[in-house]
């Protein structure tokens, strides 16, 4: 990973001054006024979630193919006759409507397939921009860079994305008369991926294998019981309130700080522990740690979150990033938050490891699970781990700043609640969240809500749980891929590095998998969710999301200037549609909100 223009030299970055969008243009129309309010602390976020309805354009309505223009008869078709074309040496024309005679055999039969594949969660086209700086924030138009469609081959060479159906179609609309074998293929691809989509939605059930429903009622009696009768309980929740109460008030002061700053150049006059956690900073980490562990041993494997919920990516140990995506989006608990309906979170891995405030940051999550312990979900990342944390930088942290004796003992007992932790939450009951991807695919969500914990080294090393290590680690391969690589390869070699779609080795580990988009559309149709968000990866100058799989997966990540990345940080917002969505199911919609980045600002201000 390498550092971007004006990551590398921070003493000589100049102070950045004022607002800008996140792809340079001015796309944008204003939230709010022009200072942050001064006095008290305000609760309510600086994007109140309720402006979305008077300022944006909405885009929340599951799509629809029921208002067709209509359809004229068909005419009859001419008798084949029993001469073939010869085929040409490199090319092979192919007719496609025999590839989809079935379909086309019956157009009523072609509209009850096409309703089966109406999704219930939709990516609205505008999201939320914050800018630390200028304090402003904006709505701004969803830019292409952030979406990744499949490119399909026409004759002639020119490339366009695959519609929502799947099905490769010229300017005008007709099918293509004549393709390569290579193109021969991603149709084939498309039209098993198709097929399979179907089939899964229809053999889908939502009735439950007994040994999930008899080990989730057994949580659920044992929370309930555990709540009731602990005392203890109670004067530690005492105890995380006032963590939540401090991190609030931490956020106010971020809000106000003039400009903006990387997060390793941060500092609190007399540190962030002290304000966080009082002076008795080692015996609430200690007992958080510990309550937290008994608390999601007693949750399910697979969390299930409400809506309105924000989902976070990778944090990564850069805790004002966290404040301000509080400040700027909703902090938990507030009256904001409260007013028309609770907001669930959840916190999709990565919390600790290379940023300088691993510590304050995994502290506040497990002050607030245990405060709001069915609101707040937790879900495991790669760096949930003993060996990635040696490695990576949270050990170390844990002995420079409490000492070699307390450090390693609150490190010990932050492993243990990383064991426990969960490994998925569904959001509204359609929207899956996993830390790194589906893997391969093979696997269901009954069998991810069968797993015992707690879950160690040597537990997810093992040849048995290989697919629940592709949870943590594996990677989607984006539909534009090849293309890209193509483009960037051409004056070198004019090849592409492989297929967009199926399973393949990662250079990760020897372990992990790359999964297409054909993987991720038919683990959706089998298990009965419309869309997968996952975490895992930042990239270089980007917005913090993207959206890819045919709007069936979005990735976010929510630490900026992750590794002098330049990148933005996002959460995702999920909330109810206006609509409702297939055979009556609610919809849901997920808006992007987004806090800008300070390497962008730099290199902004240096190019001026």
């Amino acid at each position: 990973m390498g550092t971007c223009q004006g990551c590398g030299d921070r003493a000589a970055a100049p102070e950045p001054t004022g607002g800008h969008s996140p792809n340079g243009d001015d796309l944008a129309m204003p939230v709010f006024g022009d200072d942050a309010q001064d006095g008290g602390f305000s609760m309510p976020p600086m994007i109140p979630s309720r402006s979305h309805h008077d300022l944006s354009p909405r885009d929340c309505t599951p799509r629809s193919r029921a208002s067709k223009t209509p359809k004229t008869p068909k005419t009859p078709k001419t008798p084949k006759t029993p001469t073939k074309t010869p085929r040409s040496v490199h090319t092979e024309h192919v007719n496609l409507e025999d590839l989809d005679e079935e379909d086309e055999d019956d157009d009523d039969d072609d509209a009850d397939l096409d309703a089966l594949e109406l999704r219930c969660v939709v990516m609205e086209a505008h999201f939320d921009f914050y800018d630390p700086i200028s304090k402003k924030g904006q709505v701004m138009p969803l830019i292409e860079e952030v979406k990744h469609h499949r490119p399909i081959k026409r004759p002639g060479g020119v490339s366009t994305p695959a519609s929502s159906s799947g099905t490769p179609s010229d300017a005008e609309g007709h099918p293509m008369e004549a393709v390569t074998p290579k193109t021969r293929a991603q149709r084939e691809i498309e039209i098993i991926t198709r097929w399979g989509v179907i089939s899964g939605k229809l053999i889908f059930s939502r009735v439950l294998t007994l040994t999930t429903m008899s080990s989730m009622y057994v949580v659920r009696a044992q929370q309930a019981k555990f709540e009731k009768s602990s005392r203890v309980w109670t004067r530690i929740e005492a105890r995380a309130r006032r963590v939540v109460n401090q991190a609030a008030l931490l956020t106010k002061k971020v809000m106000h700080e003039k400009g903006d700053l990387y997060h390793a150049d941060w500092r609190l006059q007399g540190g962030a522990l002290q304000e966080l956690f009082t002076v008795e900073y080692i015996d609430t980490l200690m007992i958080l740690a510990k309550a937290s562990a008994k608390l999601l041993a007693l949750q399910p494997v697979v969390g299930q979150a409400h809506v309105p919920c924000r989902i976070f990516g990778d944090l990564h140990g850069q805790f004002r990033d966290l404040l301000l995506l509080f400040g700027a989006f909703g902090f938990p608990g507030s009256k904001e938050d409260s007013e028309e309906q609770e907001v669930s979170y959840v916190f999709n891995g990565d919390f600790v490891d290379r940023g300088a405030h691993s510590l304050e940051v995994i502290g506040l999550l497990l002050a607030l699970k245990v405060y709001m312990p069915n609101r707040v979900w937790l879900v495991r990342g790669n760096h949930e781990d003993r060996s990635m944390n040696a490695r990576y930088g949270f050990l170390d942290e844990c002995q420079d700043r409490l000492g070699n004796n307390f450090g390693r003992k609150t490190y010990d007992l932050m492993q243990t609640a990383f064991d426990q932790l969960p490994l998925a939450c569904v959001v509204g009951g359609h929207i899956l969240c996993v830390h790194g991807g589906v893997g391969d695919g093979r696997w269901d969500l009954n069998d991810l809500r069968a797993v015992r914990r707690p879950l160690g080294q040597q537990e997810l090393g093992s040849s048995k749980f290989r697919w629940v290590h592709n949870i943590l680690w594996s990677d989607p391969i984006e539909d534009d891929r090849a293309q890209r690589d193509a483009e960037r390869d051409a004056l070198r070699d004019g090849g592409d590095r492989g297929p967009v779609f199926g399973v393949h080795a990662s250079p990760r580990n020897t372990t992990a998998v790359l999964f297409g988009w054909d993987v991720t559309k038919t683990f959706c149709a089998r298990n009965g969710v419309d869309m997968v968000v996952r975490s895992h990866q930042s990239k270089k100058n980007g917005l913090g999301f993207d959206l890819m799989h045919d709007e069936c997966l979005i990735r976010v990540f929510s630490a900026r200037d992750y590794e002098g990345h330049c990148n933005d940080g996002a959460v995702l917002l999920v909330r109810s549609g206006e609509d409702e969505g297939l055979q009556g199911r609610p919809s849901l919609s997920v808006r992007a909100q987004v806090v800008g980045s300070y390497g962008k600002a730099v290199q902004r201000s240096q190019a001026d």
